[in-house]
Formats: C-alpha cells, sequence, structure tokens
C-alpha cells in the first residue's frame, strides 16, 4: 500500500535533517560549543582556543591566594661584649723590715777604739774592709789600699771622731760644705777622724736623708738580748772624692742587695765592751757592687 507522508511527518524529517547537519558541523569544529559555530569568533578555531586559555590563566589567577610577604623580623641588636676588667699589675713586694728585735735598746754611743794591726794577732780594734765584686766576706778578694795604716793593705784602720764614736737615736750629720782640698777629701769628723783610701780621705756620718738615695731614714738603733746585739743603721754614708755611698743595712728602701748583712754584735754590761759587725754592697758610683764590711769595737757609752 502506498501510504504518502504527512505534513507533519515532513516536518518532523526536516529536524532530524537539520539537527545532523549541525552535530556535523560540531564534530568538525573539535567539539566547539553550538554558539560558537554558528557565530565563529575572529581567527577561527585558533582564536577560539586562545580565548578559552586566557579564561582558564584568569580562573586560575582568581583562584590563587595571594599570601602577603612574610615580613623579616629586625635583627637582634648584638649586647655589647662585657669588658673584663683590666688585671691589676701585681703590687711591687713591701721592703723587707728590719729583723725584729726583742732586746733592750741601746741609747748613747758605741765608742771606737782606735784600729791595730800586728803579723801574730791580726786586726783588733775598728777597722773596715773593702770586698771586690763577685767577692766573698769570708774569703774576698779584698782591695788593696796603699794608705791603710796597716801591713795587711787590705784592713783600713779606723780612729774615732770627735763624737767618739756611733751615736744611736739621734743622727751624726756632715759638715756643709762636706768636701775640701785640692782632691775633694770628706771632712765629716764626728764619728770618725777622716782617713785615707787610696790618697784621698774618706769619713762616714748620719742624717734624716740619705745623701746618696736621698730617701727618710731613721737614726740607727742597736738593741741588747743578753749580750747579743742586732739593730739597723741604714743612716751610715760614706763621703769620698765629692762621692756619696750608703753604707748602712739595711738599705734605705729596706732591701739588702749584694752581700748586705744585718747588724750583729756582742755585749758586756759589766765591763761596757762591745762589738759590732755589718756588710753592706754598693749601689752605684765608682765602686758599684764593691762590698763595705765593718767592724767596731770599744766600750758603750749610755746617754745621760
Amino acid at each position: 500500500m502506498n501510504i504518502q507522508p504527512t505534513a507533519k511527518t515532513r516536518c518532523i524529517s526536516r529536524r532530524i535533517a537539520r539537527l545532523l547537519v549541525l552535530l556535523v558541523a560540531f564534530a568538525s569544529l573539535g567539539g566547539a560549543p553550538l554558539q560558537a559555530a554558528a557565530s565563529p569568533s575572529p581567527g577561527g578555531a585558533a582564536g577560539t582556543r586562545a580565548h578559552a586559555s586566557k579564561k582558564a590563566a584568569a580562573k586560575k589567577k582568581s583562584t590563587t591566594k595571594k599570601h602577603p610577604a612574610k615580613k623579616k623580623k629586625p635583627a637582634k641588636k648584638k649586647k655589647p661584649a662585657k669588658k673584663k676588667p683590666a688585671k691589676k699589675p701585681a703590687p711591687a713586694p713591701a721592703a723587707p723590715a728590719p729583723a725584729a728585735s726583742y732586746g733592750t735598746p741601746m741609747v748613747g754611743t758605741f765608742k771606737i777604739a782606735p784600729g791595730a794591726f800586728s803579723a801574730a794577732g791580726g786586726p783588733t780594734g775598728s777597722y773596715l774592709r773593702m770586698i771586690l765584686a763577685n767577692g766573698t766576706i769570708a774569703s774576698g778578694p779584698y782591695f788593696d789600699n796603699l794608705f791603710s795604716g796597716s801591713p795587711d793593705k787590705t784592713y783600713t784602720l779606723i780612729s774615732p771622731g770627735t763624737d767618739g764614736g756611733l751615736t744611736t737615736g739621734a743622727y751624726q750629720p756632715a759638715p756643709s760644705p762636706a768636701f775640701g782640698g785640692l782632691l775633694n777629701s770628706a771632712l765629716a769628723n764626728r764619728i770618725m777622724a777622716p782617713q785615707a783610701f787610696e790618697g784621698i780621705n774618706f769619713s762616714v756620718s748620719t742624717q734624716a736623708v740619705d745623701l746618696q738615695t736621698h730617701a727618710a731614714v731613721p737614726p740607727p738603733g742597736i738593741n741588747d738580748l743578753n749580750g747579743k746585739l742586732d739593730g739597723e743603721v741604714a743612716a751610715v754614708t760614706a763621703e769620698w772624692a765629692n762621692n756619696y755611698f750608703n753604707q748602712g743595712t739595711p738599705k734605705p728602701d729596706g732591701s739588702t742587695p749584694g752581700l748586705t748583712e744585718p747588724v750583729t754584735g756582742t755585749y758586756d754590761a759589766s765591763t761596757g765592751a762591745y762589738t759590732l759587725e755589718w756588710a753592706s754592697t754598693i749601689v752605684g758610683g765608682p765602686f758599684n757592687h764593691f762590698t763595705g764590711y765593718w767592724h767596731l769595737a770599744g766600750t758603750f757609752q749610755p746617754s745621760s
């Protein structure tokens, strides 16, 4: 039977055919939306892809969270290093004090017995021996004084001065001027009479200010402990040829350089007889490092 298509059937067929054409066109554009095929953008498919890429980038940019830049913490200020206190220099050692004595102070004058020398008995009375540098008290070598007044030139014999000897508890200063004559001989004469030493007179004195070191010194002091004597005679100064040599012990600064030895001695209270000995190394001057060894003998006369 021959059926003729109705108008409604023809209308449906045309719609299906049109839909198929659209599907084919969509497939040829790579799956672009229908409205793009109907109204293609300038540049064709390439333009469409570029436009899509821009939209994706914009979306990514919009969805990316912007993290604020981290603020750098300010650098911590370094605390200044604590300065270590400067080391204080070690204090200078105190000058040694004279040896302590528990004896009775002897205030008066130790009268000097004149020195003498005999070949048989050796020296007696009061004298001085000068020990050369690097020598020893016991064995020298000793300085030979051709004007010593003794056959053994190493003993310079001493005679008493106007005061008769060495006074304790008071000073016996040198006169002013202290030297005189062509060779500048020493003029002090209270403790001992000036004695020639290599042709120029030398002598000794005591004063409140040492003439060599210009340091203040106490007057001589001697103590008796059951017949044994000790003490200090820092004020004793020898004068020779316009030079001063401290010949005390200890030295004005309390030191005992070289062969310097403290005062020792003996005393017989019944007779007044005494002996005093000490050694004093010279510091500076023409006899630097020489040592004077002093031996005084006689009788002690207390002050009235």
